[in-house]
């Protein structure tokens, strides 16, 4: 009882305090964040319109719908802010996410798990530009004070990027050997690359 913190507002206020603070908890659902994108960078747009932030302001705290979709937004940005840190703890971050999730993993399934982890840059750049972006950068435009948020996340994807492409680049130089490799075996046993396959040396080889 003596942490209520809503112990001195009337039975009205209560109510609202409660709503509030369903709408937030309701926020954290990503499914909920995509469906209301077009709705706050509307709410954006209209912001600019308005020649000052005070006038802005008294505008916006009368519209209820669009204060509850804005607090939507910043649960949402608040939720993915990790995203936005230095490269430094946001990678260990992300290790830290996968490595909890690892525990739940079959054990028996090691080369799985291997593969994932190695996949793991481009799923992040994929959820960096799928989810991520939009809310920094429309809330960079909202607030100009956001703007460092979104140059962390821009400077994150750039990091993860470059670390997608040395496997991308591993992976291609890989198959390339293997291919090599299946060539010179081939060779071995007298047989030469036919429209994707191996035939005798001595068969003729048509193209289809």
């Amino acid at each position: 009882q003596s942490l209520n913190i809503c112990q001195n507002l009337n039975r009205r206020q209560h109510e609202h305090v409660i709503h509030l603070m369903e709408i937030a908890i309701i926020a954290t659902d990503l499914a909920l964040y995509f469906k209301k994108r077009t709705m706050f960078q509307k709410i954006v747009d209209e912001s600019k319109t308005y020649d000052s932030v005070t006038a802005w302001t008294e505008y916006l705290s009368l519209e209820t719908t669009k204060k509850e979709v804005v607090m939507a937004m910043m649960m949402t940005a608040c939720d993915l802010s990790a995203i936005t840190k230095p490269w430094e703890v946001q990678s260990k971050v992300s290790m830290k996410k996968r490595q909890q999730k690892k525990k739940k993993i079959d054990t028996h399934k090691p080369m799985m798990d291997r593969r994932k982890a190695a996949e793991l840059p481009k799923l992040q750049v994929g959820f960096i530009d799928f989810v991520c972006t939009f809310v920094y950068k429309e809330f960079s435009r909202f607030h100009e004070e956001i703007q460092p948020m979104l140059d962390g996340l821009l400077n994150n994807r750039n990091e993860w990027k470059t670390r997608a492409d040395e496997y991308d680049a591993k992976i291609k130089a890989l198959e390339e050997e293997k291919k090599k490799e299946e060539e010179r075996m081939a060779a071995k046993r007298g047989e030469i690359t036919c429209n994707g396959g191996t035939v005798p040396a001595s068969r003729t080889c048509s193209i289809l």
